[in-house]
């Protein structure tokens, strides 16, 4: 018999706060939202795929699929992968035009992986075929440090 709209309401919730509780235990409610919003978007192929590694016990093989899956995907001619680093999450404003600077700069489209690290403080940080660009407030005060000791002053 089918559930009611009520009923699955209660359930959707339910496994929400599930989620969220076990994020705040690990410090990654921003991250794993970010995730489950993705979860919610795939392909039936992936939500199939997944299945199967559980029925299988293959769950523990995820972070290597993901590692297999993002290099084949960086090899595709067609599309450039770009590691972006920011201390804080870029909104979709600054997202759009880090984006289309890339595909500028590429002259390809544009898959941005976004990470968030603090320690960078501002700025940001690409990584896209071998080559790692750095403007992060780190960076640019860790030369400045540098170039000071080497001229003697500290």
């Amino acid at each position: 018999m089918a559930q009611t709209s009520h009923v699955r309401s209660q359930k959707a919730e339910m496994y929400a706060h599930t989620l969220l509780e076990a994020a705040k235990a690990e410090g990654r409610e921003l991250k794993d939202l970010n995730t489950l919003d993705a979860l919610s978007n795939m392909l039936s192929e992936v939500t199939d795929t997944l299945h199967v590694l559980i029925d299988e016990g293959d769950e523990d093989l995820l972070p290597q699929i993901a590692h297999y899956y993002a290099e084949l995907f960086r090899e595709e001619p067609d599309v450039v992968a770009v590691d972006v680093t920011t201390a804080i999450p870029l909104d979709d404003e600054l997202r759009a035009k880090v984006q289309k600077s890339l595909e500028e700069e590429y002259k390809k489209p544009v898959y941005m992986v976004e990470h968030v690290d603090k320690s960078i403080m501002g700025g940001i940080i690409f990584y896209a075929r071998g080559v790692r660009r750095d403007a992060s407030v780190r960076t640019r005060l860790e030369t400045i440090r540098r170039s000071l000791k080497e001229k003697g002053v500290e």
